[in-house]
C-alpha cells in the first residue's frame, strides 16, 4: 500500500474556505521573536530517511522500537495550499522482540511483527497491511517488510475507505480477540480536536523570519509541535524538532530554529500541532504503548 501521507499530498478533493476562519498561513511584519523553548532534535541526520519512517502515516514521533507493541489512533487534519484534508487512522503493531531487524552496521531498525488474533476499533475489524522499514545502505534506499500490522484508514470520509471516523473528545473501544485464549479490551480516550494557524513574521532582514503559531488551547498536559520539512525530491515529510510547550494557544518559533532547515533539500516547512493522551496499558501479559492524538499539520512554502 502506498504511503498515505504522500497520497494525501497528491490527491486534492476538499476545499477549505470560510470567510470567518483565519488563513492557516500569513506573512506579517513584527520584529519580536523572543521565546523560551524546550526543543528536542528528532532527526539527527537530515539525509537519513529512516527518521521519517512511520511519522507520515501515524504522526507518532516516539521511537517505537522502545516498546513491546503499539496502538495508535489519530484524527488528522492536513492543510496545504489553502485546502484541508481529514484523516482518521487506527493501527496496532505487535512486535516479536526476539526477532530484531538490523542494518548492515548492526543497528536495530525494527522488529518483526506477529498476528496472533483479530483486532477491532469500535467494533470495526482492522485490516492487515504491510509493516515497512526503510533504511540507507551505501546511498541506496532499501524498503523491507517486517510482517503485517493491523490498520484502519479513512480519507475525507470516502465510501471506499474503512468505515472508521476518529471521535474527538470521546473514546474508542479497542478489542483484541486472540486465536487462542479469551478476548480482552479497553477504552481509548480521545482529546479535543485541534486547529492551528501559522503566521510568518518578517524580521526585516533578508531570509530572516520567525513563525507565530496559534491554536485553540485546552491546557492538556501532553502537547507538542513538530517542526519538519518536505523533501524537494519526493515530497516526503521529515520531522526535525519536537517543541514541547503549554497547550495555551500561542507560540513563537524564532528564526534561530527555522534557519536550520536546509533549503537546498527541503522546499517546504511542516508545522504539526499534536494534542495527545498516551500511556502504557497491559494487554495479554505485555505493556503496550497506547497513544490517542488530535493532529493538525500545516505545510507551507519556505519564504
Amino acid at each position: 500500500m502506498k504511503k498515505y501521507f504522500l497520497f494525501i499530498l497528491i490527491v486534492i478533493s476538499f476545499i477549505y474556505s470560510s470567510c470567518d476562519k483565519p488563513n492557516p498561513t500569513e506573512l506579517i511584519n513584527d520584529p519580536s521573536e523572543s521565546e523560551n523553548l524546550d526543543v528536542e532534535i528528532i532527526a539527527k541526520d537530515f539525509d537519513n530517511e529512516f527518521y521519517s519512517n512511520g511519522f507520515d502515516t501515524s504522526g507518532v514521533t516516539e521511537d517505537i522500537r522502545n516498546y513491546s507493541s503499539l496502538i495508535s489512533v489519530s484524527g488528522i487534519k492536513l492543510t496545504r495550499n489553502g485546502q484541508t484534508d481529514y484523516i482518521s487512522s487506527a493501527l496496532t503493531m505487535l512486535f516479536d522482540k526476539t526477532k530484531p531487524f538490523k542494518s548492515p552496521k548492526g543497528i536495530i531498525l525494527g522488529y518483526n511483527t506477529i498476528i496472533p488474533g483479530i483486532i477491532k476499533f469500535n467494533d470495526i475489524a482492522a485490516r492487515l497491511t504491510n509493516y515497512r522499514v526503510r533504511y540507507l545502505e551505501d546511498g541506496v534506499l532499501i524498503d523491507t517488510v517486517l510482517g503485517k500490522k493491523y490498520e484502519l484508514f479513512s480519507f475525507n470520509g470516502r465510501s471506499f475507505n474503512d468505515p472508521f471516523t476518529y471521535p474527538y473528545n470521546s473514546s474508542i473501544a479497542f478489542l483484541y480477540n486472540p486465536f487462542i485464549g479469551q478476548p480482552s479490551g479497553f477504552d481509548i480516550v480521545t482529546p479535543k480536536e485541534i486547529t492551528g494557524v501559522v503566521k510568518f513574521v518578517d524580521l526585516r532582514n533578508q531570509n530572516r523570519f520567525s513563525a507565530e503559531l496559534t491554536w485553540n488551547g485546552e491546557n492538556v498536559n501532553n502537547f507538542s509541535i513538530i517542526l519538519g520539512g518536505v523533501r524537494n525530491s519526493n515530497q516526503q515529510v521529515v520531522p526535525f524538532f519536537r517543541i514541547k510547550t503549554k497547550d495555551d494557544g500561542r507560540l513563537i518559533i524564532p528564526n534561530s530554529i527555522l534557519r536550520n532547515i536546509p533549503r537546498d533539500r527541503f522546499n517546504k516547512i511542516s508545522f504539526t500541532f499534536i494534542r495527545k493522551f498516551d500511556k502504557l496499558t497491559p494487554l495479554q501479559n505485555a505493556d503496550i504503548y497506547v497513544v490517542s492524538q488530535s493532529i493538525h499539520t500545516i505545510i507551507i512554502d519556505i519564504p
